[in-house]
């Protein structure tokens, strides 16, 4: 018996974390087919989202199956279709903008013309940075870093500019803005928190993919047209509160100081600072949807610190009091950085000010930063080495050394600069014994063997300290301990010796190119920079000379 050519589509059912009702299969004419299906909320993305999507084949459709116990469909395709040619599109507004994207983007039926523009497409963006010499294994491991970096960038904005706007009460199709030809001004973007992209994305975009980075900026602020808050990590095309604090401050600034967005600065200045007060983002803790208590920033502006535990209870994920205080610190310095550039001298010393809140926290009788309860008394039975009390997905030791802004600052609360080289080249001591990860999944974190480690690549709150040593006259240790690192948690191609930990969706690929490179800027990218395109022929010149060792 002669088999029939048959595809299967499963639209019901579990794809990762997100499950897929409603699934629904048109025929459309002899070779094309139409459908939806809703992808349902989770606990980061608390609203539905349905996805429209319309199917071209090169072969003749015989017919359509649908199976009532699981909702899926089994397509078979008339005889003699030994080689079938198949295009997808997706679209979350509308089948006919699904149909669009496809006439749009994917016009051809040449299969091989196809991949070569794809790897033409990735080649432009990977070949901006060029290395030479060293061994094949380094040149794939730094340009894998690389590809990993551009991960995080997920369209869901259509070829026409059409978006889905989930920030309301209702959904409802938004519109980007056309240029003279009637293409898209920008493209609209979901994306993960930028919890982290401080020391990761704001260095890297801004100088090899400053297009992506402009994108970016102006994405976030439609979001806060549309919805009144400028975002942390969208997904659906709605707000998630990933994570903590106000993490796009710091990435909008530094496209700002870099030169990359040059027009409206006090519409984008009112809606940062708007996050930073009550009401506004800072305020959520992780995946916090319906109040802004947990984020605890009442009592950062009121006390100078967020206490631990808040005392209302519960009302999101990571409500972790000295991580915050310490996290809101750096993030109102870089809005202070702003507020400065547009002469707003008030604003520029009022948040300056509450950048000085991490002092709040560290505890000068034992040298480490470390959680207050709402009577500021000290967290009782404290030790720096236990994982996640008062610290956002860390320990205090990993946590302490998180002052981009105040380097000098928290070395003098230690003691000085050789007190604080002593402790941080002690902890990288440690640390190298685990492999400077805390095992080799975001999970093991919290395994006994790991959750000690004193400072973890495996994860974003201490990524940034090789590069400590260099504020405190020490820059042989950053040079010494940065390529230390990158050897150990970022120097194969084996499953091993990938991103053992969360990688963030391209933060640790970003994070190994600069350590690889050897430029790292510690406040975020906040600090202007006069001459792009001479730092970016910087960047190129230091990456080929890597050359001559090992990686």
């Amino acid at each position: 018996m002669k088999k029939k050519a048959a595809i299967l589509f499963n639209l019901n059912g579990m794809l990762g974390p997100n499950e897929n009702t409603d699934g629904l299969l048109e025929q459309i004419n002899g070779h094309s087919l139409k459908g939806q299906l809703v992808i349902k909320e989770t606990s980061r993305r608390p609203k539905p989202v349905k996805l429209f999507f319309t199917i071209d084949l090169n072969a003749e459709i015989a017919s359509i199956e649908h199976d009532d116990k699981t909702g899926n469909y089994i397509v078979f395709l008339e005889d003699g279709a030994d080689e079938v040619l198949m295009k997808a599109g997706i679209s979350y507004t509308s089948v006919e903008n699904a149909k669009g994207n496809i006439d749009s983007e994917l016009a051809e039926w040449d299969f091989e013309q196809t991949v070569e523009d794809s790897k033409k497409e990735w080649n432009g963006l990977l070949e901006r940075i060029k290395v030479e010499g060293n061994t094949e294994i380094a040149q794939k491991r730094f340009y894998t870093d690389l590809w990993h970096s551009l991960q995080g960038r997920r369209i869901i904005s259509d070829a026409n500019g059409a978006y889905p706007d989930n920030t309301g009460e209702a959904f409802k199709v938004g519109q980007l803005p056309l240029d003279d030809s009637g293409k898209p001004k920008f493209n609209h973007y979901n994306s993960d928190s930028f919890w982290g992209a401080q020391w990761t994305l704001n260095t890297l975009w801004g100088l090899v993919y400053p297009d992506i980075m402009e994108e970016f900026v102006n994405s976030l602020m439609q979001y806060y047209e549309d919805g009144g808050m400028v975002p942390r990590g969208p997904s659906g095309g709605n707000y998630t509160y990933v994570m903590t604090g106000a993490s796009s401050t710091p990435f909008i600034v530094s496209a700002i100081q870099k030169g990359l967005i040059t027009e409206d600065l006090e519409e984008i200045y009112q809606a940062l600072k708007k996050n930073h007060m009550p009401g506004g983002i800072m305020g959520k803790a992780g995946y916090e949807h319906n109040t802004t208590i947990g984020g605890g920033l009442k009592y950062y502006i009121e006390n100078g610190y967020v206490p631990h535990p808040i005392p209302e209870g519960k009302f999101g994920g990571h409500q972790d009091g000295a991580s915050m205080t310490m996290e809101y610190a750096y993030q109102d310095w870089t809005l202070a950085q702003l507020a400065k550039k547009l002469g707003k001298t008030i604003d520029y010393d009022y948040f300056l000010k509450r950048s000085e809140n991490y002092k709040n926290v560290f505890d000068t009788s034992i040298g480490w930063m470390r959680p207050k309860d709402i009577s500021g008394k000290w967290g009782e039975n404290y030790s720096p080495y236990e994982h996640e009390n008062g610290f956002i997905e860390s320990n205090g030791a990993q946590s302490t050394w998180f002052v981009p802004h105040d380097e000098e600052g928290l070395a003098r609360l230690m003691g000085g600069k050789s007190a604080a080289v002593e402790k941080l080249n002690e902890q990288f001591k440690t640390a190298e014994k685990l492999g400077f990860t805390a095992g080799n999944s975001h999970s093991q974190e919290l395994h006994p063997e790991y959750r000690n480690i004193p400072i973890n690549y495996g994860n974003q709150p201490s990524i940034q300290t090789a590069f400590i040593f260099n504020k405190l006259d020490r820059p042989d240790l950053t040079q010494y301990w940065s390529r230390r690192v990158a050897n150990t948690v970022f120097g194969g191609l084996s499953p091993s010796t990938g991103y053992n930990g969360d990688e963030d969706q391209g933060l640790m690929g970003s994070l190994a190119v600069l350590m690889k490179i050897g430029l790292f800027q510690m406040n975020g990218g906040l600090r202007r920079i006069q001459n792009m395109n001479l730092e970016v022929q910087v960047l190129i010149k230091l990456v080929s000379v890597f050359r001559t060792e090992k990686v």
